[in-house]
């Protein structure tokens, strides 16, 4: 499937409908399209809020923009930075995971191992498991919460007080 497939099909769907089985894996796999849908759910997010109305200069306090102006012109006021995607392709979630289950698997055969048994004995099992369900889970934690929006929209999570 192509991207603009994959877009196409997306963007043909209705609000809170399930998205196909081949869209999902299209933007499982290509961060281009991820970062589009995700995009427009944002977009959505903004226009779906009401208006703010801002006040007009007339309205300004003359004394509170004079005391403003000079915490600006101190350098005591900071504006926040724009909000940069941190965005990481599933690629390298997938690839570090397989990385994380293939040290564990094969840690026990290495030299460390087999020192650490016979060191240890059968004691060092016990923590080692600990260890890697501990690591994993980690692991799956960070993923799931770096990847929300997917998950949500995979499996129907929606808002119900949307409905």
């Amino acid at each position: 499937m192509t991207c603009e497939q994959a877009f196409n099909r997306y963007l043909s769907l209705d609000k809170y409908e399930r998205v196909p089985l081949s869209v999902s894996v299209h933007l499982l796999f290509c961060p281009v399209c991820r970062t589009g849908v995700r995009q427009l759910n944002r977009a959505e997010i903004l226009v779906a809020q009401p208006l703010s109305m801002q006040k007009s200069q007339e309205a300004v306090d003359p004394v509170l923009a004079q005391a403003l102006e000079r915490i600006m012109s101190a350098g005591l006021a900071y504006s926040l930075p724009d909000r940069t995607d941190t965005h990481v392709s599933m690629l390298r979630w997938v690839i570090s995971g397989l990385a994380l289950a293939f040290g564990f698997t094969l840690l026990p055969f290495t030299f460390m191992g087999s020192w650490s048994r016979d060191v240890f004995g059968s004691s060092f099992s016990v923590p080692f498991y600990i260890l890697c369900g501990v690591a994993v889970t980690a692991y799956c934690g960070m993923f799931i919460g770096t990847n929300i929006d997917f998950f949500v929209k995979k499996f129907g999570m929606e808002d119900s007080r949307a409905a």
